[in-house]
């Protein structure tokens, strides 16, 4: 009994953990996967898919950039930069981020109020000639700001 008792916080901490860190590190990849796949259909201006067909072309990238990441999108905030003007060659930066969350609770102080955020910067291929793309921000997280971005 005393071996037992010793030893199960101990494994539960391990298992929870995993459990905890291993649900934020997938909803890191799917945030960076989901940024670099809406800023690619954004640089070559394809618009034509995930109901992404109405609004602006901003409004449209940081669509497909939230069904690209897969996550709830009503948390998932998108940012799209343009340094420069909108012309094929320069360059485009999306910008998102997603809020984690402790699915057990035993590890909600380590996680929660933090964000897994992801910004990729492409060379435009393909202009939108009828409806330029413009810069774009969604409201940021609370507790988190854009200026990583």
């Amino acid at each position: 009994m005393v071996e037992f008792a010793l030893v199960v916080p101990i494994f539960l901490a391990l298992v929870l953990g995993m459990i905890d860190f291993g649900f934020a590190f997938n909803d890191y990849n799917s945030v960076r996967q989901g940024v670099r796949e809406g800023a690619r259909q954004a640089v070559v201006a394809d618009w034509s898919t995930d109901g992404c067909t109405s609004g602006s072309s901003s409004a449209r990238i940081a669509c497909i950039t939230k069904a690209r990441i897969g996550l709830n999108t009503g948390n998932t905030r998108v940012k799209i930069v343009l340094p420069t003007t909108y012309a094929a060659g320069n360059q485009l930066q999306v910008c998102a981020m997603y809020p984690f969350g402790s699915l057990t609770g035993f590890f909600g102080a380590a996680l929660n109020g933090r964000a897994a955020k992801s910004e990729i910067t492409m060379r435009i291929e393909q202009l939108d000639a009828a409806n330029p793309v413009t810069n774009y921000q969604d409201t940021a997280l609370a507790g988190q700001d854009w200026s990583w971005c």
